[in-house]
């Protein structure tokens, strides 16, 4: 069976699922699933990149090159 048909017999599968505690230990699997792929693209920096940086966002920070928390709330109102 290929991959498209695997997804859709549990497509189906799910949506005549009525059991709310399998439903949540599903969602929970997934979470985990989207949480171990994001974490696998992490890639850990030197200690000097790091500091690289912080120096830079605070010079962001001191030349005002930055976005208040009020404007993106605004503009996400937008999207």
């Amino acid at each position: 069976m290929d991959i498209s048909a695997k997804k859709l017999e549990l497509i189906e599968w799910l949506t005549r699922v009525q059991d709310k505690s399998l439903l949540r230990d599903v969602e929970v699997l997934k979470k985990r699933a989207i949480a171990e792929s994001y974490e696998s693209n992490l890639k850990p920096m030197t200690a000097q990149q790091y500091k690289s940086l912080l120096d830079q966002a605070e010079d962001d920070y001191k030349n005002r090159r930055i976005t208040s928390q009020e404007d993106i709330e605004k503009e996400s109102k937008n999207w």
